[in-house]
């Protein structure tokens, strides 16, 4: 029986799916007591947190997706962080699209394409922060 250990940086991808699957439920069980309790109106910063914090998810679920789907040398040859990056990016704009749809897109003032730009930055800069988290370390 083989008793080395991964690196400690290197997690499995079913830790990772559950792991974002967590942040995303815990996402919208915040997200419902925000709308019920009209946060986003009562704090108009507090749209920024929850898209972070959405893109850390998403990221988080993409890389255990993408080790799940690829061979450990599949896994090393793809370009997981632009995979991460595109993904995160999509679903946020489907998000966007769907605030815009059901009017619920925080416009205020006319400014609604800097929010929706801020808000895909956040997205992304979370899906980075979860890249730098959970991509293994590969040594020299």
């Amino acid at each position: 029986m083989d008793t080395t250990q991964q690196p400690a940086e290197y997690y499995s991808h079913k830790i990772l799916l559950f792991c974002g699957f967590i942040f995303l439920s815990l996402l919208l069980l915040v997200n419902e007591v925000a709308v019920r309790f009209s946060l986003y109106s009562l704090y108009l910063w507090f749209d920024t947190p929850m898209h972070f914090v959405g893109g850390f998810g998403v990221g988080t679920v993409v890389i255990g997706l993408l080790r799940s789907w690829f061979t450990k040398q599949q896994y090393q040859l793809t370009p997981q962080f632009w995979y991460t990056i595109f993904l995160i990016v999509a679903v946020g704009v489907v998000w966007e699209v769907a605030e815009a749809y059901y009017k619920v897109s925080s416009v205020h003032g006319g400014l609604f394409w800097f929010d929706t730009i801020k808000d895909l930055l956040m997205d992304t800069f979370g899906g980075i922060l979860s890249y730098i988290c959970f991509h293994p370390r590969i040594s020299k």
